[in-house]
């Protein structure tokens, strides 16, 4: 009976992970879809301005890079110049998405040259950008001072210290544990 439950229960399980899985990629290509049919649209009715609906559609919906730059390459009918710059407008606005990008951009005009943009601007992560035309002074290697340690050679002995068994009088008032003030008064 317990087999039974717990087989039932994980196909179950199995059912439902398929299904969410399945449901969130047909959500994701249908709201693509929508995307990319919009994109095509406007650049339809303003060929001029394709570059600028790139980047919006970009900016609102980058997962949907691939589509966005389909849709914008047909419908301009763009010759090669403009595919490279329908290409470099979207890694300027998607850099995580720039390898998605160019496949699709040579996947639906493979005769386009298409430079990658990324690979040709290089960024120093170390230049804060506000004086550019500055370079840094390279920075010389510190030296180390190595000197060698005089060597220790034999057996050193320690001195004992200078507390030690003190034998106590009892008559000596120090001798006792026991505060005692030192007025000398009876009561």
């Amino acid at each position: 009976m317990r087999v039974s439950i717990a087989l039932r229960s994980a196909i179950c399980l199995l059912g439902l992970a398929f299904s969410a899985n399945f449901s969130q990629t047909l959500a994701q290509s249908s709201g693509c879809d929508d995307i990319s049919r919009d994109v095509a649209a406007a650049i339809q009715k303003d060929p001029s301005k394709a570059l600028m609906i790139v980047e919006d559609a970009l900016v609102i919906n980058e997962t949907c890079a691939c589509e966005i730059i389909k849709a914008a390459i047909v419908a301009s009918q763009a010759d090669s110049a403009m595919v490279n710059q329908i290409v470099q407008t979207g890694i300027s606005v998607a850099p995580k998405m720039s390898g998605v990008i160019m496949d699709c951009a040579t996947a639906v005009s493979p005769g386009a040259a298409i430079t990658n943009v990324a690979a040709t601007t290089s960024v120093d992560p170390t230049d804060s950008g506000k004086n550019p035309s500055k370079n840094p002074l390279p920075v010389a290697p510190v030296e180390e001072e190595f000197i060698p340690t005089p060597s220790i050679r034999g057996v050193y002995l320690i001195q004992p210290p200078a507390t030690g068994f003190v034998p106590c009088d009892p008559k000596y008032r120090k001798c006792h544990n026991v505060p005692t003030s030192p007025c000398n008064c009876k009561p």
